[in-house]
């Protein structure tokens, strides 16, 4: 009998945490497959936002379309397809990359939240699973929850060797700033703007052309190819990750530390476990992060985060299914 996987997301662009979804949803297709369970993907992505109270109501409807025999399902989407699968008793997977009370969310939102929340406290369905990003999420869900439901990490996998050939790169007086972003903390504009008047050429990037931009101290570059953005980033002295809320897993800066281009951050949260891992400089003000850029006493050590490689997704999954 034929099986199905059905991934429930909305957005109008391909974020990180689009792709790592997505990535999980088909990872989890094949390993299915590989055992013989003949599982057919079925992707459900609207292509929009949905940013007033009203829309709630387009959200419940689409997570009664959580039907199939695996649901992968987003944060905003989860209370509904929960919901639903009481009737179901279908296998549930919320993807939740990080929360954050203070990231801007509104009153409708945080009270979603609150419900979304309050139901997985309670619950005693089996079928419902968290799957985060980072190992301080993990256990982050697992005691906001304070319930038997299991919390897994399945964390974004790189090609690793695909990186590599950018590795060795000769340096230019730039600076990564990160990707343009509602996360970045304001510090950030103000150290562009002394790194500028030392000499330095800084940059975002982003994969979103009507984005790019071009300040006085800074400028937003679009990168319609790939391998354009790596290059550039493996070309510079450091890539800044400088984020003002609690980051999930910052994916560009896992592929800075690839393409052997260090990494500075204001770290915590998920974004302190890729710090750590990879032995990067956690900085806690603009004056640090100045000085570890006229230090230059640190680099990026790809090896370090081997581990991350797409060879080792079985891995994880086995203990997701398991």
């Amino acid at each position: 009998m034929k099986k199905f996987i059905k991934y429930i997301s909305y957005g109008k662009y391909e974020t990180g945490g689009y792709k790592h979804e997505l990535f999980f949803a088909e990872q989890l297709q094949q390993f299915l497959n590989q055992k013989g369970e003949h599982v057919t993907l079925e992707i459900d992505r609207k292509n929009r936002f949905y940013t007033n109270p009203f829309a709630y109501i387009k959200l419940f409807l689409l997570g009664l379309t959580a039907n199939a025999n695996y649901n992968i399902v987003v944060a905003r989407v989860a209370l509904f397809a929960v919901l639903r699968n009481v009737f179901t008793q279908n296998k549930v997977y919320i993807v939740l990359h990080y929360f954050d009370k203070n990231d801007g969310k509104s009153f409708w939102l945080n009270l979603y939240y609150e419900a979304l929340f309050f139901v997985l406290k309670n619950t005693k369905n089996k079928n419902i699973s968290i799957v985060t990003i980072a190992p301080f999420w993990v256990n982050y869900f697992k005691e906001k929850i304070k319930n038997n439901i299991p919390v897994f990490h399945f964390p974004n996998f790189f090609e690793n060797e695909y990186y590599s050939d950018f590795v060795n790169l000769n340096k230019k007086k730039q600076i990564h700033l990160g990707q343009w972003s509602f996360k970045n903390h304001a510090d950030v504009f103000e150290i562009a703007k002394q790194l500028t008047n030392q000499g330095f050429y800084c940059y975002f990037s982003t994969n979103f052309k009507d984005f790019a931009t071009k300040k006085s101290f800074y400028e937003v570059v679009y990168f319609d190819k790939f391998e354009n953005y790596l290059t550039q980033m493996a070309m510079s002295e450091f890539t800044l990750a400088l984020t003002g809320i609690n980051e999930g897993w910052n994916r560009v800066s896992h592929e800075s530390i690839l393409v052997g281009t260090p990494v500075i951050a204001y770290a915590k949260a998920g974004l302190l476990d890729l710090v750590n891992e990879s032995k990067s400089i956690a900085a806690n003000n603009i004056e640090e992060v100045l000085q570890a850029i006229e230090n230059k006493n640190v680099q990026a050590n790809p090896s370090l985060l081997a581990h991350y490689d797409v060879k080792n997704v079985v891995d994880y999954l086995s203990k997701i299914l398991n």
